[in-house]
């Protein structure tokens, strides 16, 4: 299709205007539908793939005026070009079409030269559009794609740090502000380097993967998972205290050692393992603060021989223990 080509419908009840219209618009290239009534404009397939609609003024069923704000009712329809052909050329018939959604207007009788020259206008225009919805189409695709990659962890598909950081400071707003809850857990794959280092980073890209689902599996609704980075992942348990936290990452420990991922060179187990460190907000002076100390519960886990479960809490309550066993 050349640039000045394009589907033309004509709407008028006089056949011989159908006709005359027709037969110049096809003589240079258009493709030209002829209806005689409103009716058959509406009961008309091919609207929405329309280049341009000549719409007479005055027809036998319903006028042209009515016709086109019916037509402006449908969001396809919004941006069909329409001109009007009517023999009454007054100010009042002018303001109107294009009060009721008309683009332009055609008086009869017609002559051709202008009809070809105010059709292939509104034809360059309707194209121009339709590139420009396709750009913009495109653009938000790329923008939404963009904004994913942004928050969210290309290798897992899971939320990223970024996203982590985000939920993590709206979680404390809502602690500073309404007292609500919430817990952190840590966790680290055990042995990861080992995994990889016998299977391959492939295989340790689907391990990482694969262990994604299961944590998303093992948490509460509105629980929040992420991906810290490396081996190293995150949960934050909202409206939860510390206890309720912890009942979460063992589940969360537990899921993992029964999925029975092999894990080779593993010191500690056949399967793959994860070891985790929770901390509730109850026990630390700011976000900041709560992640550094489930950071140490996790550390105490894997010091502990790893495939296990450290709550704050515990460190404190062995910390003053020990204190009291000193003094």
């Amino acid at each position: 299709m050349g640039d000045t080509e394009g589907k033309v419908i004509v709407v008028d009840d006089s056949r011989f205007i159908r006709y005359l219209v027709k037969d110049v618009l096809e003589q240079e290239g258009f493709t030209v539908t002829t209806l005689p009534d409103g009716q058959a404009l509406l009961a008309c397939r091919d609207l929405e793939t329309t280049d341009v609609l000549l719409l007479d003024v005055v027809l036998p069923d319903i006028d042209g005026f009515t016709l086109c704000r019916k037509l402006r009712m449908h969001p396809e329809l919004a941006h069909l070009p329409i001109i009007f052909l009517t023999a009454l050329e007054t100010q009042d018939a002018r303001v109107k079409s294009f009060e009721v959604g008309g683009n332009d207007y055609l008086v009869k009788p017609i002559h051709p030269q202008e009809l070809l020259a105010r059709v292939r206008t509104h034809v360059k225009l309707r194209k121009y559009l339709r590139e420009l919805e396709e750009k913009n189409r495109k653009l938000e695709e790329l923008t939404a794609e963009l904004e994913h990659l942004a928050f969210f962890d290309a290798l897992t598909g899971i939320p990223n740090r970024r996203s982590f950081d985000q939920r993590l400071a709206e979680m404390e707003a809502n602690h500073l502000r309404y007292g609500t809850p919430y817990a952190l857990i840590v966790i680290d794959i055990d042995h990861f380097k080992y995994y990889n280092d016998v299977l391959g980073h492939h295989r340790g890209d689907e391990l990482l993967r694969s262990l994604a689902q299961v944590f998303l599996r093992s948490v509460r609704g509105g629980d929040f998972v992420s991906r810290f980075g490396g081996e190293e992942f995150v949960v934050l348990c909202f409206g939860a205290r510390e206890e309720e936290g912890l009942v979460v990452a063992d589940r969360l420990r537990k899921n993992v050692e029964e999925q029975s991922f092999p894990h080779p060179k593993s010191p500690i187990a056949k399967v793959v393992t994860v070891s985790c460190g929770v901390c509730g907000r109850e026990h630390a002076r700011s976000a900041t603060d709560l992640f550094t100390r489930a950071d140490r519960a996790l550390y105490e886990a894997k010091k502990r021989g790893r495939n296990r479960v450290v709550a704050f809490e515990e460190l404190q309550e062995e910390e003053w223990t020990a204190k009291e066993r000193d003094a």
